[in-house]
């Protein structure tokens, strides 16, 4: 039994890593082409209109990555199966256009400069996020396909970068290519899937679109808070300073939400198990997770140091120059993977009995206490401010889980 649990825990941690490491070494490829091809002024407005989008995909997710890889686990009829699948392609596909048709016009009124043209031409990433299908490999829980796709993505993007960005009058391309090479690889996967499936009435359908919106709200607060949260800080910061302070922290705040994902990967790594364990034997369970939390604090806490005193180092390698206003950057909040996997139990346990009030609660808090931190701070001290904002945000979100958990027992 324990081996069984070990084997599946380092199979997924295997695959979610590996994932990670293909977008880690990608981004070390392309963020220095983009950097030095862009300028930092463009290489902050284009992560500016990225964060933009992501804040948008929230709403085409529609929080069905915290609930469909569950049901597709217990769906063993491949019809049903395909069914399910096709109605949240359905749902997400016609969110992804209702945001196109209603953005675009406002965008092309209110947005001025070379946000407006990066902005519009951004929205393939909204696109390629409505055909995602790993909500779908972590029911089958089955990670590979998406670390292949991923890969596959990845090596398109950097090769249309390469081939047509060549001055700073392409940067609107970047995002653009960035969803394209996603789309294409998404697209050919669900192709392949609905014909092996064989599955009747594939078309859209009004009423099952509905069904699904209906379905799937609580979900989607729950999922929209903890991702505004997490995906808003640029956009704040650009409130407050010029392109190029807000290109030079998107360098190093670039970095730091790549590493930020590790505990993220941990929390999935072991929830299948976590949700077994915790039914059958709960003395277990904490063993289980009592392991895996300090393995992870050990792996983050070695990150941070890491990151912390090489960061002159790392920002060069990205960079391809020294910048000492983004070595601070990234040295302030290079301990954000460490405290973020503080709260890996208190994750863990509220994902397992399914207490979505507690985590509504929890999430909608760190996200006001995030935006008004950051707006205080941003205001006073501009990049520096926000992450001390992030760092404070992270003990605050470890807090208030912590805090809920023990008033509910």
């Amino acid at each position: 039994m324990v081996l069984d649990i070990k084997s599946i825990f380092t199979r997924n941690f295997i695959n979610l890593s590996l994932n990670q490491a293909v977008n880690i070494i990608a981004t070390l490829i392309y963020t220095p082409i983009l950097f030095q091809t862009l300028g930092d002024e463009n290489f902050g407005l284009i992560h500016l209109a990225f964060s933009i989008l992501t804040l948008y995909a929230i709403f085409v997710r529609f929080g069905y990555d915290f609930n469909a890889p569950v049901k597709i686990a217990k769906i063993y009829d491949k019809q049903e199966e395909a069914s399910y699948v096709n109605r949240i392609i359905n749902l997400r596909v016609f969110l992804s256009l209702i945001l196109l048709l209603t953005s675009i016009p406002i965008i092309l009124i209110f947005v001025e400069g070379n946000l407006n043209k990066i902005l519009i031409f951004s929205f393939t990433i909204l696109i390629s996020e409505s055909l995602n299908p790993l909500f779908f490999f972590q029911g089958k829980n089955k990670i590979l396909p998406q670390v292949i796709l991923n890969f596959f993505s990845k090596s398109i993007y950097i090769i249309l970068i390469l081939l047509f960005i060549s001055g700073s009058n392409d940067a609107y391309l970047a995002n653009f290519f960035y969803g394209i090479s996603i789309s294409i690889f998404y697209i050919i996967y669900w192709i392949t899937y609905f014909k092996k499936s064989a599955i009747r009435n594939i078309g859209f359908s009004i009423r099952k679109t509905i069904f699904s919106f209906k379905e799937n709200f609580v979900f989607f607060t729950s999922s929209a808070f903890a991702h505004f949260s997490l995906n808003s800080a640029l956009i704040l910061l650009s409130l407050f300073v010029s392109d190029k302070e807000l290109g030079r922290f998107t360098l190093a705040y670039k970095i730091v939400f790549i590493l930020r994902m590790v505990p993220v990967f941990f929390v999935q790594s072991v929830l299948q198990q976590a949700s077994k364990l915790f039914i059958s034997s709960k003395e277990e369970y904490k063993v289980y997770t009592n392991r895996y939390f300090k393995f992870g604090l050990l792996i983050t806490f070695l990150i941070s140091i890491l990151s912390c005193f090489f960061s002159d180092l790392i920002i060069y390698i990205f960079a391809h120059e020294n910048i000492n206003y983004s070595s601070n950057i990234l040295s302030l909040m290079s301990f954000i993977p460490f405290l973020a996997m503080l709260n890996f139990k208190n994750l863990v346990f509220i994902l397992v009995n399914d207490l979505k009030s507690i985590l509504n609660i929890a999430t909608f808090w760190t996200l006001i206490f995030m935006i008004s931190s950051s707006l205080i701070l941003c205001k006073i001290y501009g990049g520096i401010g926000l992450a001390y904002a992030l760092l404070a945000t992270e003990i605050f979100s470890f807090i208030i889980h912590y805090f809920l958990i023990k008033k509910n027992d």
